[in-house]
């Protein structure tokens, strides 16, 4: 039988036109989201469970895309504005990584590697509990957006600082960090991070969107010592201006 093949510099070439819904961009009112699961879940229990957390003002459009990601459209600016600043968000225990629409890209091009987190540091000597430090701090962990303070100098309102960073959620969840205490003893002391709102995560390997009893990451008895477990999880703190 004779076969046929399409040499590569044959291959069609298309200029195709953008899809303008009568020339008017409506990127800046949707959102992309990938819920970091590891079965897909049931659509129409992620659409009822989303629409009650948002309770957006004005009518929300969400579509599922593929496996896990989503598409919303919000009739409302300030809906849009208040998801993005109430970040991360867990459906079913999984971590919702939200992003803007990027009209240029394909679906297969979204990258949902990165999710905001308040991080509240312990264990920090009340010395240095200051914006600078927490910048540095941040910085260390991801994509630092800011520290939480009303002022410069020590920020003593609180026994710890509490940061605003974007963490690459495709590797383990940074634990902490050992601080060279200079004293009269030079002892070292262990600075923990604390999650707020943290999804479930995999004790074993750090990493959220499994568990301990499906971690192909690392073994078992690796896992054992890992060093993770639920004290990375914490409740969120009350804003600095608002009363207690």
């Amino acid at each position: 039988m004779e076969t046929f093949s399409t040499p590569s510099d044959s291959l069609d070439c298309l200029d195709l036109q953008e899809g303008s819904d009568e020339n008017v961009d409506i990127s800046n009112l949707c959102l992309v989201g990938k819920i970091l699961a590891p079965k897909t879940l049931n659509k129409n229990a992620v659409l009822n469970i989303i629409q009650g957390a948002w309770k957006s003002r004005a009518n929300l459009v969400i579509s599922s895309w593929s496996h896990n990601i989503f598409l919303f459209q919000f009739t409302d600016h300030e809906d849009r504005r208040r998801v993005l600043m109430e970040a991360p968000w867990s459906v079913m225990g999984y971590l919702l990584v939200l992003q803007p629409l990027a009209p240029g890209k394909s679906v297969e091009e979204m990258d949902f590697k990165w999710s905001p987190f308040w991080i509240q540091v312990h264990g920090l000597p009340v010395a240095k509990l200051t914006r600078q430090n927490g910048e540095i701090i941040g910085r260390r962990i991801g994509n630092h957006i800011g520290v939480e303070t009303l002022h410069d100098g020590l920020l003593l309102e609180r026994s710890f600082l509490r940061l605003m960073v974007e963490v690459d959620v495709s590797k383990p969840l940074p634990r902490g960090f050992i601080l060279q205490h200079h004293g009269s003893q030079d002892k070292e002391v262990w600075v923990s991070y604390k999650y707020e709102k943290l999804s479930d995560f995999c004790y074993d390997c750090g990493r959220l969107g499994h568990d301990n009893s499906s971690c192909k990451f690392v073994s078992r008895e690796e896992g054992k010592h890992s060093g993770y477990g639920p004290e990375l999880r914490t409740s969120k703190a009350p804003r600095l201006d608002t009363p207690v």
